[in-house]
């Protein structure tokens, strides 16, 4: 836990706040098959509210790369002592992402190896590294560069690219590239079982090679830190530029289906669109509509990310125990029941939600009165 007075981006910080916040409130539901659809990731082909949720997250960590990499080399620090930052950093994430899949029962045998810190950790490197050596004097353009070349290159890959034993093009859970890259580095005892196809275990949403394509949301935050500073119409900008990416990513579904789970590259353009109307309207909410305080809670939540994440994972199996016998209930269940006496199934799993997002909140309070952020 680290304690800072370091001025931030109020508008990415209740932007991030509020994509974890959605996260929270889709891996705790009061009773699992009741939440609303838009808290429900969508299996495969298309979307619903919650998949913007990770794309915009891993777009505002971009954002702040080069602003922290400029604000280290200000202070002095070296490449060598950079580069060793971002890799102890990234490393940290995965092994914490690691531990929260193994977490509490430490099952290696079936220990999933691919997850959301795995994958945050990876595109972080992979980008700062990038910015911190390929930026030069030009980082907009070569940032701009390195978007349009992984967008680009991903969907002819997808497309071109025969899959061994099913040809191309493939963007679907069995015979894509991600799909058969995961299942021959990863092997299926150490992926995620909970979607599976046809009663098998063929694809993970958060797999090695779909990591290529993500970093092309890390790069698109990276180009808005280093270009947003320059904007005459920076709103104007973001918002239009932003709807244009989400329309093209529609009109171009037919060609190249906007899938999260492979993360293909119109869900990339769809996402980044996203990301930047998003960025703009919360930026017109706290400047122009002085909105601020009704968004404090994401604003905390926004500055200690990767503790409420933590958190809400090291809470999980205590409100899954079965602690009151009889009746056999569960802290999620009694939540659900006794929501279940006013409301229907689905306002009552989402009531639980709100409650484990209370409960979070207060030592993220706490430790935004404090100062205290936790930072690898």
């Amino acid at each position: 836990m680290e304690a800072t007075t370091t001025k931030r981006w109020e508008a990415l910080d209740i932007l991030r706040g509020l994509s974890i916040i959605f996260m929270l409130l889709s891996l705790n539901p009061g009773a699992w098959g009741q939440s609303y659809s838009w808290l429900v990731h969508a299996v495969w082909q298309g979307g619903e509210f919650i998949d913007m949720v990770a794309p915009v997250f891993l777009f505002c960590i971009g954002v702040v790369i080069p602003l922290s990499l400029r604000r280290r080399t200000e202070k002095g620090a070296g490449k060598a002592e950079l580069v060793r930052h971002i890799l102890i950093r990234a490393a940290l994430l995965v092994v914490i992402g690691l531990f929260l899949n193994g977490y509490p029962g430490f099952d290696f045998a079936h220990l999933r190896l691919p997850g959301v810190l795995q994958r945050i950790g990876m595109a972080y490197a992979l980008v700062s590294l990038f910015v911190l050596f390929a930026g030069g004097r030009n980082p907009v353009k070569a940032t701009a560069i390195a978007f349009a070349a992984v967008t680009i290159g991903w969907f002819l890959w997808l497309y071109l690219v025969p899959v061994p034993g099913f040809g191309a093009p493939r963007f679907d859970p069995v015979g894509s590239w991600p799909a058969y890259i995961d299942r021959a580095v990863f092997t299926t005892d150490h992926m995620f079982p909970y979607w599976p196809v046809d009663g098998k275990v063929v694809f993970d949403p958060d797999g090695l090679l779909s990591t290529i394509p993500v970093c092309a949301n890390v790069l698109f935050g990276a180009l808005t830190g280093a270009l947003y500073p320059s904007l005459k119409r920076p709103l104007v900008t973001l918002f239009t530029v932003g709807t244009l990416l989400m329309a093209l990513a529609v009109l171009l579904n037919g060609l190249c289906p906007i899938i999260k789970n492979i993360w293909t590259s119109t869900f990339i353009l769809f996402t980044c669109g996203f990301s930047w109307a998003s960025l703009a309207l919360i930026t017109v909410l706290i400047e122009r509509l002085k909105a601020a305080p009704v968004l404090f809670p994401a604003k905390v939540y926004g500055a200690n990310p990767l503790l409420a994440y933590v958190l809400s994972f090291l809470l999980g199996p205590v409100i899954d125990f079965v602690w009151l016998k009889p009746p056999a209930y569960s802290l999620r269940g009694l939540g659900q029941v006794t929501f279940s006496t006013f409301a229907d199934s689905h306002l009552a799993s989402f009531l639980f939600g709100m409650v484990m997002l209370t409960v979070i909140f207060l030592p993220l309070l706490l430790c935004w009165q404090k100062r205290w952020f936790l930072k690898l």
